[in-house]
């Protein structure tokens, strides 16, 4: 049976396809297995280092009560009290590290009882200097159990590095193994890939195909050009409907200050004034009104700022991005007085950007996080970025209250509230600013968060 160009076309194109998930897949697997010696250099590199940083502790304790014996100066013991306080820690850690190992877990059973022992021996010799004297603490010393306790959790601690390195060097001749016979296997694949598609080319034509190619192409471009022009005209109205928006916003504003201070003024006059005239239900009124025209002022104060964002020039400048979050959380000293709260901050790239403007998205993000946060008995906030090709994405983190991620697409709006406000005070502006700051800078802004479990808020700018 004769088989015509089109049935040519499917059998072959086929081929090629069931070839392309192929090599796909074995592509995939190459790089599972690249990520994965990868995680095991991670893992193992981590090992080494808690294990120098357990041995630094040793050496701390040793050290400071030799230092103390010797002087009876007790600033020298202030090393020892800190590595008391984390060595357990940083064993615990190592333990975690190595959680599939059991040999690894009887040796750090041991390292964790001549640690113990090198503790004891230490503070020992710290309450011997204190009580009986030198001679007391020194004959202590001379002992030598000491330093029998550090010798062993020296050896110990390489035995586990060694151990680390060995497993190391098995998994990465295992993956180099395997890496090898599927690069072979690509190869092979790659090459009948090519074969089979330089053939259906051929039976497909090369007139036909440039001919259809031609005539789509030319029709994508009308419809691409109609659909540009179209979303340029739709921009153009979008941008003067929302220019005359924010002026008549700055306008009305602007226009409600001068009645709203004859009210404020009024009432604080017949306060004053006429407070004798009044029972305690007019008085209550009064104050209502004057609360209520207060909060009105600083409703207004926030539009006219809102309004004021995008008439402002931008001043670009280079921006030392870790600098300018240090300043801002060095403003909000007073409010961290008596919490329990840690900020961590990662490295933060530098940016090109208007400093205010940015400074105001800082301030903005770092107030809502202690703010929401305030309730826990630990509060913990961290500030990183993520850089992409084209742009960057710093974050900040916190464990408070955090939203319903049904309602995330009002976080940004002006005046929007997720929380009531005789919990947690604010006017609802503070992420509209922070949106407009960001957009002007050719960024976007979202967030991710879980009712109780904290809240994480994210914005980029181009990475230029």
């Amino acid at each position: 049976m004769k088989i015509n160009i089109f049935q040519k076309l499917i059998i072959f194109s086929f081929i090629v396809l069931v070839g392309n998930g192929v090599v796909g897949y074995t592509v995939y697997k190459s790089n599972k297995k690249r990520l994965d010696a990868e995680r095991w250099v991670q893992h193992t590199q981590q090992v080494i280092y808690q294990s120098e940083n357990i041995i630094a502790l040793g050496i701390d304790i040793e050290t400071s009560s030799r230092g103390f014996v010797i002087t009876k100066d007790s600033s020298f013991l202030e090393p020892l009290f800190t590595a008391e306080k984390t060595v357990f820690a940083y064993i615990q850690q190592l333990r975690q590290l190595a959680w599939d190992n059991a040999t690894q877990q009887q040796r750090l059973d041991s390292l964790r009882y001549y640690m113990q022992k090198r503790l004891d021996f230490s503070l020992l010799s710290i309450e011997l200097r204190n009580k009986q004297g030198l001679a007391a603490a020194i004959a202590h010393v001379s002992t030598n159990r000491g330093k029998q306790y550090s010798d062993h959790t020296r050896q110990i601690i390489n035995t586990i590095q060694k151990e680390e390195q060995n497993l190391l060097e098995q998994r990465k001749q295992t993956n180099e193994n395997e890496l090898n016979a599927v690069n072979k296997f690509s190869m092979i694949m790659f090459f009948l890939m090519t074969t089979f598609t330089i053939l259906l080319l051929i039976i497909t034509g090369k007139y036909l195909i440039q001919s259809k190619e031609k005539e789509k192409q030319a029709s994508d471009l009308i419809i691409a050009n109609e659909e540009l022009a179209f979303q340029n005209e739709e921009k153009e109205k979008q941008e003067v409907e929302n220019k005359e928006l924010e002026a008549f916003s700055y306008s009305v504003s602007h226009d409600l200050r001068a009645p709203l201070r004859h009210i404020g003024g009024f009432v604080d006059l017949l306060i004053k004034n006429n407070s004798s005239q009044l029972d305690q239900a007019g008085l209550r009124y009064l104050n209502i009104i004057s609360e209520s025209a207060h909060e009105m002022g600083n409703l207004i104060d926030a539009l006219l700022t809102f309004s004021r964002l995008s008439r402002t020039e931008l001043q670009r400048t280079k921006i030392n991005s870790k600098d300018m979050v240090t300043r801002v959380v060095k403003t909000f000293s007073d409010e961290l007085v008596n919490r329990n709260i840690e900020i961590n901050v990662s490295g933060l790239p530098d940016i090109m950007g208007d400093e205010n403007l940015i400074t105001q998205i800082w301030v903005n993000l770092i107030s809502n996080a202690l703010k929401y946060s305030r309730n826990e008995k630990k509060s913990m906030i961290d500030i990183g970025s993520e850089t992409g090709n084209d742009k960057i994405i710093f974050y900040i983190k916190d464990n408070g209250v955090g939203f319903d991620m049904k309602y995330a697409d009002k976080l940004f709006g002006v005046f929007q509230r997720l929380h009531k406000a005789r919990d947690f005070e604010g006017i609802g502006i503070g992420l509209a600013n922070v949106n407009r700051i960001v957009v002007r800078h050719g960024g976007t802004c979202w967030a991710e968060s879980e009712v109780g479990n904290g809240a994480k808020f994210f914005f980029s700018v181009p990475n230029k």
